[in-house]
């Protein structure tokens, strides 16, 4: 009987893991997918954190559906430049 709610309970909190907030970039390709998405908001700034306070002054939701930059630095702190966010309205 415990090894059934182990499961259960396990397999219920599975999902919210894969809401968890990136913490690396998105493919381009993929990322290009979610800029196109229904309901999305792309939200560029100087790094993540500038990403993430521009989408919370405009009321989106967190976490992020996906990071990029063509340089690849969104993560990187100080930020040397561009990022790109998508969220959800």
């Amino acid at each position: 009987m415990m090894r059934c709610l182990l499961i259960a309970s396990t397999i219920l909190m599975l999902p919210l893991g894969a809401n968890a907030n990136p913490t690396t970039e998105t493919k381009e390709n993929d990322f290009l997918d979610l800029v196109d998405g229904k309901g999305n908001v792309l939200v560029q700034g100087k790094g993540v954190s500038d990403v993430n306070a521009k989408a919370r002054a405009e009321g989106l939701k967190f976490p992020a559906l996906g990071y990029w930059s063509p340089e690849g630095h969104c993560f990187i702190t100080p930020a040397p430049g561009d990022c790109n966010g998508v969220f959800k309205k």
